[in-house]
């Protein structure tokens, strides 16, 4: 299902960074399987499927396409749109296909990315439990809606169009699979692997001694009232098998849209965190199912009308970097008590662009540009140089394909030399340098951190 989404989508932030996930759901909205993609989409489609069925006017029927992107009904931020594809067996719904994908531009108030916005309106379309398709027939109005709404209709169409065949195709599979095992098979084998995933999990946390750690940092502000630093305050609890993350503390929620919707987000961060730490692969002999599992061992707390828990209708497309800091808190927070595990402090912040410009035909083209970072050095090695670390995991842009496409051109990609990374018996990772010069007038706006 990712690989079709990406292999057949327009925009380049889909197309050559995958920023996209999709994967295969029971009817309760339980994640049975996971595309290798970026964690905060795959880790956020459960609770767009608990959104939708809030939200949701008609009974899901047989070639149904549900899009789906509110930031206060599960979404991780407005511009990933979910598509969503019920499956029915024998005449019962036993599942969903699902998939999501962030759009270039959603008709918001500046092109590309928000940041100095006053609430969730001003971040363009936003879609609850909407049907594009029902019963296989596209509901064109919506379609002509969403084409007149934003300024690049060609890639926010064609890259939904890939959306709805890649979730096609994950109920094509589903059914499949279900025609050649039996429905009880199939769901016996899907609880059994949850329950898996989850055991692995808990005997990871149950090694880690109890008790209440503690880790902090700020942000440098919202983007609005410059030089006013924004607190970011993490506990993690262990006990038992169990983890807790609580976030009281943090900032209040902001006027700006450098806040952090809850469900589809702050949550997701948190469960990456010990997944990423106690599950990863490259440390971890025996193999452990991507699913449900891996959530249920972990608890979220944030106060409401703070930055991390925002009351509607605050603003809250610009949530990346504060997701990236929790990371990299729950990450310190736990160093003390298992050393071995945990890298030292990362970049843990998103430096995103949006290039954009209107052409002489009067169309515009938008450019999102999702530069690296580097990890902290680690345990028994240095740290990974210029790499899209803890929460992104999208790929770089071509510059080949910069070129070929739009009236940008970079002049410097490389790792910079000017400073020296951070000391140690492992060093940290290096960062990069980018230099993009414009051919023709043009507009930018950077969501960045650490500055």
């Amino acid at each position: 299902m990712g690989h079709v989404l990406y292999r057949m989508s327009y925009s380049s932030i889909i197309r050559e960074s995958e920023d996209l996930g999709a994967g295969l759901f029971d009817s309760n909205f339980n994640t049975l399987c996971e595309s290798d993609s970026t964690p905060m989409h795959i880790g956020s489609i459960p609770a767009y499927l608990r959104g939708i069925d809030e939200t949701l006017h008609d009974p899901w029927q047989p070639g149904d396409i549900v899009i789906h992107n509110h930031p206060y009904y599960g979404a991780s931020h407005s511009p990933d749109i979910a598509a969503v594809a019920p499956v029915f067996y024998h005449g019962e719904l036993v599942g969903y296909s699902a998939n999501t994908a962030h759009h270039v531009d959603i008709g918001a108030a500046t092109p590309g990315l928000i940041i100095d916005v006053p609430d969730v309106f001003a971040e363009g379309m936003l879609f609850k439990g909407v049907k594009l398709y029902e019963g296989g027939k596209l509901n064109r109005a919506l379609w002509q809606f969403i084409e007149t709404n934003t300024r690049v209709p060609s890639q926010v169409m064609g890259d939904i169009e890939a959306q709805v065949a890649s979730a096609e195709l994950g109920v094509k599979r589903f059914i499949e699979l279900l025609d050649q095992y039996g429905k009880d098979v199939v769901f016996a084998a899907t609880e059994q692997l949850m329950d898996y995933s989850e055991r692995m999990l808990r005997r990871q946390i149950a090694a880690i001694p109890d008790g209440e750690y503690r880790a902090e940092g700020f942000l440098d502000d919202d983007g609005r009232n410059r030089k006013q630093p924004l607190p970011v305050k993490v506990a993690v609890r262990i006990k038992g098998d169990s983890a807790e993350v609580d976030l009281t503390g943090s900032a209040p929620q902001v006027p700006t849209a450098f806040n952090v919707p809850f469900e589809g987000s702050t949550k997701v961060a948190c469960y990456f965190a010990f997944r990423a730490l106690l599950l990863d692969t490259a440390t971890t002999s025996e193999h452990v199912p991507q699913n449900e599992g891996s959530f249920r061992p972990i608890k979220v707390i944030a106060p409401k009308g703070t930055i991390f828990n925002p009351e509607y209708p605050a603003a809250a497309e610009a949530r990346f970097n504060q997701i990236q800091r929790v990371v990299d808190c729950i990450a310190k927070a736990l160093a003390p008590v298992i050393p071995e595990k945990v890298t030292a402090g990362s970049s843990a912040d998103v430096s995103a662009i949006a290039y954009s410009g209107v052409r002489p035909d009067g169309q515009y083209w938008i450019f999102i540009e999702v530069n690296e970072g580097a990890c902290g050095g680690r345990p028994h090695s240095d740290g990974p140089d210029t790499i899209e670390e803890l929460m992104r995991n999208t790929r770089n842009n071509p510059i080949e394909d910069l070129g070929m496409h739009l009236p940008l051109l970079c002049d410097r990609y490389e790792l910079r030399d000017d400073v020296m990374p951070g000391a140690g018996r492992h060093r940290g990772g290096i960062g990069v340098i980018k230099v993009q010069r414009y051919l023709t007038p043009g507009f930018l706006t950077h969501e960045a951190d650490r500055a």
